[in-house]
């Protein structure tokens, strides 16, 4: 008997041989392209494509490879090689400032969803123009995700298969996700070298921010294609894999390849770090086991031991110190590692690539079933996406298997994978498109493709899973030869070059681009647009007036400001007042309301002092409508005994220049209490009797002369019931800008427009200010039942009599910024009244004559307040901005400002005379 299979061995051998140099012969003999057997020997070189017919990437590994022997399947082939990779790399555009967990904010590109192209920096979306330009070009198909059910109801789907991967997405744009949004990309040799994978990462990645590199191989499973997806290890690693003929029972992960050293002595595998806080080291911890140094930089950061019974998957959280570069880990003993997962610990994506040459459904559910459950659940995956059928197509073309086994295996990982993570959502690629070269030479599509493809969308469909057809993406069958015509597929007829990759991997992107697209609300449609609108004929005084004061010419801009929280803050005014003083001249600090003491007005050497007893009162709390409050809506009410103290340029000395006029604003009438008052300490003669009593509250205005910034002014209720304060205010009799800012938190439009009218008046007629700015509509965008047209028809009101009460002033309208309230659920969305806002507020400009500025538009438009809180520039509650936002914030509205005012001075003819003085 061993004689006779000896024989039969032999003559196998023979045959073989003598096969292989018929077709040698006749591929390298002069004749045409179509009988050649192997058309590329004849192109050369003739050795080393010999060699790549009869020798396996694990023969030429320098790595020992365990567990190669056949395991009795009669026609499972060698694990193949990759086919090399291209002698120009592919342009894979990378998101860009992605190391705070979100990119920095791209310009939003004005292009239709409908292809999925939204929300793409500049960069990455010429980038993929070229790609749709390509995708023409060849014929490939924008094909959508079939989305599946992943849980019916009685009324139907009630939750569709990417639900939850949607959802985690939305979590984050919304702040209620603080974890990365994961993905696991099973896969074989087509994503084995990160093609593919690389651009669905980076353009994920662009659009919800990085969460870190995610896991990588601690060396490439195959001695081919690229080594992007693994560290730099040593030499004497043995890795064996379910891809190989008798892998171990019982032993391999969920990632398919275990590492282990030991019988080649101590091994060791650097990474570099990048942005990553963390690393995650995924290990078997089994009986013996030895230890692992892990080092940054060269310095040990811990030593983690891997001996433990029984043998199961274990993993070891390491925190990275700040600023290392690299990552180390060294071997001492037995040990047996399966990689390294890198994450910069912010919100994110981080999408893992987990490709083997060779692999189809059937070889993942080789793997160790708690151990492949373990590995997975330890990534807690939003979405696995199953990509195979490609080797499975294959194997039926040469009947080694039959459509119900291929069925069976896919059957058989979808319920591995949702029982494992049953959170997650999943996702099955259809196998794509493949060639094959008749004996005659004639390149015909490869069998079985398409009946796999239909195969895998019945088990998508049954497991619960979405579906993509990634064959008809391609362009259906025979698109293999269009692509390798063109240079986009490889000689093998099955692996795409890289650029036929990349347009894979753009497909794919943009069909789950417009799936999530699809499934969200979609962005607030208005006019909010950027930069300074309405302004050549509205502002023609103000630009005159700054031209005459650039000119040196005597004459003063008053602004005055009214607005809520963005107003009462002072930051964006402050910053305002600064530059605008600076190049125009200083008028001198303005009115500032009575109130209690208060940091924000540190910054412009103004402080304010209550002692005894006071209540400060604002107009939101006001139970009757037409009281009368200061321009800032408060009111300080002082008991006998009180005072209250407001020093101006509070570290400032005394000056004889300029002249100024310190001005006191407060209450009169019926109750009123006596009241005294001092300038820089010195009491001043009380103020004549009007000469009949007040029979209601009424504004009173006293000014005195005084010279320089530096004074105080403080008042003190002598008896006689309440005195009411509103304010103060110094004015510099100098050329230049002042700028006074009221503002009442919480307040709307509708709060001004219900005070009394002739308070608002007087004050206004004191104050002569030349240009009138309003900042309201952030809390209107707060109100879900807020009326459009209310709001359009009272803010018009309230802004033409305010006009007219300051003298015919002009007007600007700054439009409310971006904003966001918290849902049950906690996830964050912007406010139900924001999208009617945006709308009105610009109308209400045009009607008015004024000049209208969107600060959200400023800001980045949709959700820019999420990107603004990413950089420090937004406040938590997601209304409110730092006082580095505002800072910002009032640099975008001076430079648009400045901008107006340069192109009105280039309209203008050399002898423009100063107006308005």
């Amino acid at each position: 008997m061993p004689g006779e299979l000896e024989s039969k061995h032999t003559s196998v051998l023979l045959t073989l041989a003598l096969t292989l140099a018929l077709a040698v012969g006749l591929s390298l003999a002069p004749l045409p392209d179509a009988w050649r057997p192997i058309p590329s020997l004849a192109k050369g070189p003739v050795v080393p494509q010999l060699v790549a017919l009869v020798t396996t990437s694990s023969a030429a590994s320098k790595r020992k490879a365990v567990g190669v022997a056949p395991d009795g399947e009669a026609n499972a082939p060698e694990v193949p090689a990759l086919p090399p990779e291209d002698e120009t790399e592919p342009e894979v555009v990378q998101a860009e400032g992605t190391d705070a967990g979100a990119p920095e904010l791209p310009p939003t590109v004005a292009v239709s969803d409908s292809l999925g192209l939204a929300d793409l920096g500049p960069a990455m979306h010429e980038n993929a123009l070229r790609m749709e330009a390509l995708r023409e070009k060849m014929g490939a198909q924008h094909v959508d995700l079939e989305l599946g059910c992943r849980r019916m109801g009685a009324s139907g789907c009630e939750e569709s298969g990417l639900a939850p991967f949607f959802d985690a997405l939305r979590a984050l744009h919304g702040g209620g996700r603080t974890q990365p949004v994961r993905v696991e990309h099973l896969g074989d040799s087509l994503i084995a070298s990160d093609h593919i994978t690389d651009v669905a990462r980076v353009r994920l990645q662009e659009r919800h921010g990085s969460g870190g590199k995610g896991f990588l191989y601690i060396d490439r499973p195959t001695r081919s294609g690229r080594g992007v997806r693994a560290g730099q290890a040593s030499e004497g690693w043995e890795f064996t894999r379910i891809i190989d003929r008798a892998p171990p029972k019982d032993r391999l992960p969920f990632t398919g390849v275990a590492f282990a050293a030991g019988n080649a002595g101590p091994q060791d595998v650097r990474y570099a770090i990048e942005d990553a806080v963390t690393a995650e080291i995924s290990f078997l911890a089994q009986p013996g086991g030895g230890s692992v140094q892990v080092l940054a930089d060269g310095k040990p950061l811990q030593r983690v031991q891997t001996r433990w019974t029984p043998a199961e998957v274990a993993f070891a959280r390491v925190k990275l110190p700040e600023g290392a570069k690299t990552l180390t880990l060294k071997t001492k003993g037995k040990v047996e590692l399966h990689g390294v997962s890198l994450e910069n610990g912010k919100p994110g994506v981080v999408y893992d690539t987990i490709g083997l040459p060779g692999a189809y459904a059937g070889v993942f559910l080789r793997a160790h079933r708690p151990f492949f459950r373990a590995q997975i659940r330890q990534r807690k995956p939003s979405l696995v996406v199953l990509m195979f059928g490609g080797n499975e197509a294959f194997r039926l073309s040469r009947e080694w298997t039959k459509p119900e086994e291929i069925k069976q295996e896919a059957e058989s990982l979808v319920k591995l994978v949702r029982e494992s993570v049953p959170e997650a959502a999943c996702l099955v690629w259809s196998p794509i498109d493949a060639a094959v070269r008749t004996m005659g030479g004639e390149l015909v599509p490869r069998r079985g493709s398409r009946m796999v493809a239909d195969i895998f969308r019945e088990v998508a469909k049954e497991g619960g899973c979405a579906y993509w057809d990634a064959l008809n993406a391609m362009g259906g069958e025979g698109a293999a030869i269009r692509w390798l015509s063109a240079g986009m597929l490889n000689e093998d007829l099955i692996h795409p070059r890289s650029k036929g990759s990349d347009l894979l991997g753009h497909l794919f992107d943009l069909a789950l681009q417009r799936a999530y697209a699809a499934s969200t609300p979609p962005p607030l449609v208005a006019n909010d647009t950027v930069g300074l609108r309405n302004t050549d004929k509205t502002l023609t005084a103000t630009f005159s007036r700054m031209r005459a004061l650039e000119k040196g010419e005597t004459s003063r801009l008053g602004i005055l400001q009214l607005g809520a929280s963005h107003t009462a803050s002072h930051y964006f005014t402050d910053a305002l007042r600064n530059a605008l003083t600076k190049r125009f001249g200083d008028a001198g600090r303005g009115f500032i309301a009575a109130g209690k003491a208060s940091e924000r007005l540190k910054p412009a050497g103004v402080s304010r002092e209550l002692t005894g007893e006071w209540t400060v009162e604002d107009a939101l709390e006001a139970t009757t409508p037409g009281q009368a409050w200061s321009l800032s809506g408060i009111r300080a009410v002082g008991a006998p005994g009180a005072s209250l103290r407001i020093r101006f340029c509070e570290e400032c000395t005394a000056a004889p220049t300029p002249p100024a006029r310190l001005s006191l604003y407060w209450l009169d009438g019926p109750g009123a209490g006596k009241m005294e008052v001092k300038v820089d300490g010195s009491p001043v003669p009380p103020e004549p009797p009007p000469p009949e009593p007040f029979t209601t509250p009424t504004v009173r205005i006293r000014s005195f002369p005084v010279t320089g910034p530096a004074h105080e002014v403080e008042v003190i209720n002598q008896g006689g019931g309440p005195i009411t304060v509103l304010g103060a205010a110094l004015d510099l009799e100098q050329r230049g800008v002042g700028y006074d800012a009221v503002g009442l938190p919480g307040s709307t439009a509708a709060t001004l427009a219900s005070e009394d009218p002739q308070a608002l008046a007087a004050q206004l007629s004191s104050r002569k200010p030349q240009l009138l700015v309003f900042w309201y509509g952030t809390n209107e965008s707060g109100q879900a039942d807020l009326d459009a047209e209310k709001l359009r028809t009272e803010y018009g009101a309230l802004i033409a009599r305010l006009k007219k009460d300051a003298g015919g002033a002009e007007c600007l309208l700054i439009g409310t910024t971006d904003r966001l309230q918290q849902r049950e659920d906690g996830a964050w969305a912007e406010t139900p009244g924001l999208a009617k806002v945006l709308t009105v507020l610009p109308e209400v400009a045009r009607a008015q004559g004024c000049a209208y500025w969107s600060a959200r538009a400023a800001m980045g438009g949709d959700r820019s307040m999420q990107r603004w809180q990413r950089d420090g520039l937004g406040h938590t509650d997601g209304t409110h901005l730092t006082p580095e936002g505002y800072e910002k914030l009032a640099g975008m509205f001076l430079s648009d400002l400045l901008a107006a005012y340069e192109s009105f001075n280039k309209a203008q003819p050399p002898t423009l005379a100063s107006e308005g003085h």
